[in-house]
């Protein structure tokens, strides 16, 4: 799929996003791609849910360390260009050339699905 889309069978399902080859599970805090379980840390966990949450939406840096992290100031913003660089490796075809966690320069993040 190229667009991150809700997947909700019934009232009991489960709350499924789902992009490229990648499916998550927001009920269950799980991660699959190409069928098969991802690995994530907690923090990865939660800044790959505020992406999800926020398609297509410029985050800076202290946007995403108050959300992830719960606190504005740190004494190293590259927490977050660490994080995401490790979504990247887990998550996009190319982490090189990445699709869908994009930088944008001199403001932070953007996810695109």
């Amino acid at each position: 799929m190229d667009a991150a889309a809700p997947v909700r069978v019934d009232n009991d399902a489960d709350y499924v996003l789902t992009f490229s080859d990648v499916e998550v599970n927001l009920d269950r805090n799980a991660v699959t791609r190409h069928g098969r379980r991802v690995e994530l840390t907690g923090p990865e966990y939660s800044l790959l849910a505020l992406f999800l949450l926020n398609p297509g939406r410029d985050l800076t840096r202290d946007t995403i360390l108050d959300s992830v992290w719960s606190y504005l100031a740190t004494p190293n913003t590259r927490t977050v260009d660490v994080h995401v660089l490790r979504l990247r490796k887990k998550l996009e075809d190319d982490p090189d050339a990445p699709r869908h966690f994009l930088t944008i320069h001199r403001v932070g993040y953007r996810f695109e699905p």
